[in-house]
């Protein structure tokens, strides 16, 4: 994400939270002290950025970047599951190392999770709360999903100073919301990152909310899902789970681009520079998840030159400058979507196909070369069909652009969902 970005979409998220005032039954919390912004933007701590939002840069310059923005993966990350139930706390302290305005407090913790095959896994993350004491009822919850940073492991956002979408976070507390930040299971904690897995990334979303809740005190009930490209998918993936194995009282989803099945997306992009970039991720989550299939099979020799610096040497900046302008085309064997474990990822990341118990706000955005617009369309129109209150909004930007072009928009949905509203619904 960049600088320039992050420091328009805070000011342009202060001014909406400001406008929309606070959530409803609860006081607004004081104002922040003069000077509180987003995260710090100097240059010791340069900001993660996705693809659209990359200048040019050499691998070696991509991966400076990162090593200055990046923290120690100290024993706290040290854990194994327990077979204690998902969501159960393993360790949580305050945490200082994050760049946080003025105001704010910050907690990382490890917990139990599930992985895409329901096994335990063990996931960190981070929580962010306004200083002082909770409201009555405690602190509305959003629960964030973060987009694609990496797989591994120091690509957790809670193994940056900036915590990846700082900026974003910041501004949800700067207005009285506890923001609760999972890594997903793999980054940070864990072994093995399922990328781009909805099952095991709405997993860590949903159960994040429980071990905050135990993590630190003065957190409410109620909760948002709110995420960005991957993260997209994983909130509506967390809203279509909690039917069936509900945790807290979750009234919303925000889908912000959400990652979109990759039969459907990679025929528009296939001539599109610089969209492989997320491919060499893809191969190395199914490889995870299927013993008898390799990189190799679905990575052509172009794809693969760089197989092992993807997945082990660097985060997001670094694959987009090995990348380059390389298309999916250039990267995807042919009739890959035919290979069995490439189609099982496809149907564990159909997130619309059934009815969800609370309101979706879905948004794309008409110039994404990552997400087709057309395509969250097709699954906003999909989760119509199944009676849910769907309102999807296309904006006009990119893939990173979108977050501050329907900042406003955002934020007053997440509003009136605490506040008991009737959802908007644009399937009518």
């Amino acid at each position: 994400m960049s600088a320039d970005r992050r420091t328009g979409l805070a000011l342009i998220i202060a001014g909406v939270l400001a406008a929309v005032g606070g959530c409803a039954g609860q006081p607004d919390p004081p104002a922040p002290p003069p000077g509180a912004g987003p995260a710090d933007q100097s240059p010791g701590n340069p900001v993660q950025q996705p693809p659209s939002e990359v200048q040019d840069q050499t691998p070696e310059e991509a991966k400076r970047d990162e090593d200055a923005n990046a923290l120690p993966r100290d024993g706290f990350y040290s854990a194994e599951p327990s077979g204690a139930d998902p969501g159960t706390l393993l360790r949580a302290e305050p945490f200082r190392g994050w760049h946080l305005p003025p105001g704010m407090q910050g907690t990382r913790m490890v917990y139990e999770s599930r992985s895409a095959e329901e096994q335990p896994v063990v996931t960190s993350g981070a929580v962010v709360t306004p200083e002082g004491e909770p409201p009555e009822g405690g602190w509305p919850v959003i629960g964030w999903a973060h987009g694609t940073s990496g797989v591994a492991p120091q690509c957790a956002p809670s193994l940056m100073k900036d915590l990846y979408y700082g900026d974003v976070l910041a501004e949800y507390v700067a207005h009285g919301y506890a923001v609760v930040a999972t890594d997903y299971a793999g980054l940070g904690a864990g072994e093995g990152h399922e990328y781009d897995t909805m099952p095991a990334n709405a997993n860590d979303v949903r159960y994040s909310i429980a071990a905050a809740a135990e993590a630190v005190p003065g957190l409410g009930d109620r909760w948002v899902a709110a995420g960005h490209s991957q993260g997209g998918q994983a909130a509506w993936g967390a809203a279509k789970q909690q039917t069936a194995d509900p945790v807290g009282e979750l009234v919303g989803a925000v889908s912000l681009a959400p990652a979109t099945r990759i039969d459907q997306a990679m025929p528009e992009l296939s001539r599109t520079p610089g969209s492989a970039v997320y491919l060499p991720y893809l191969a190395y989550a199914i490889a995870l998840q299927n013993p008898d299939f390799q990189p190799q099979d679905m990575l052509t020799d172009a794809g693969m030159q760089n197989y092992d610096r993807y997945v082990n040497d660097g985060c997001l900046p670094s694959a987009i400058a090995l990348t380059g302008a390389a298309t999916p085309a250039e990267y995807l064997k042919p009739e890959v979507n035919d290979n069995p474990a490439v189609q099982r990822l496809i149907e564990q990341n159909e997130y619309d196909t059934e009815p969800l118990d609370v309101p979706l706000f879905a948004v794309s955005g008409a110039q994404d070369t990552s997400v087709p617009a057309d395509t969250v369309a097709g699954a906003a129109d999909r989760q119509c069909g199944q009676e849910t209150p769907v309102q999807y909004r296309e904006y006009a930007g990119t893939h990173d652009s979108l977050v501050t072009e329907s900042a406003e928009d955002q934020l007053q949905w997440i509003a009136d969902r605490f506040a008991g509203q009737e959802p908007p619904d644009t399937c009518r």
